[in-house]
């Protein structure tokens, strides 16, 4: 947790060496419950790397996550460690575009990471886009997801290709 994401980021430089159609000025990520924990890191420890994010349900400081979880992986106690893995803790390098999304019934990863992250980034001055989707749990549905499905790809359109997105698509 933390220092897993060097891995993807030599990938997508490899990959751009053999395929001309790979622009890596601008990279955009997305992640879901631990992805969008690893989506926020990746804005925050590679700046000049990834422009965008979309962060959806993240854990995004696991000193508020349930015991068992972070355990595994930064065993235990709950140490400096846990503080330098910490995205709430590490908003000053933010660079790039941040969509945070978050259910509000969340009952896999409880929304106030959401809004801590969200309180760090105002306390800190930066920019950030905030959706949070009413009665929805960890993992969306319904009309609910087919709106974050249109404004998770928006806002790469939005901010990776600098054209104007668009809302009149329908998935069905």
């Amino acid at each position: 947790m933390g220092n897993n994401l060097e891995d993807h980021l030599k990938t997508i430089r490899h990959l751009a060496q053999q395929y001309a159609w790979i622009d890596t000025d601008r990279v955009g990520i997305l992640g879901h419950s631990a992805g969008g924990y690893d989506t926020r890191r990746a804005l925050l420890a590679f700046p000049e790397f990834y422009k965008v994010g979309v962060a959806s349900s993240g854990d995004h400081d696991f000193r508020m996550e349930k015991a068992w979880w972070p355990e595994m992986y930064m065993d235990w106690p709950v140490d400096e460690s846990y503080k330098a893995a910490s995205n709430v803790t590490n908003v000053k390098n933010l660079q790039g575009k941040l969509l945070l999304v978050h259910g509000g019934m969340d009952e896999n990863v409880n929304p106030s990471a959401t809004f801590k992250l969200a309180e760090a980034l105002i306390n800190a001055g930066k920019d950030f886009d905030l959706l949070i989707l009413p009665g929805q749990p960890h993992g969306y549905s319904g009309k609910a997801l087919n709106f974050f499905l249109k404004k998770r790809w928006n806002y790469f359109i939005e901010h990776l290709l600098d054209k104007e997105p668009r809302w009149d698509y329908n998935f069905n």
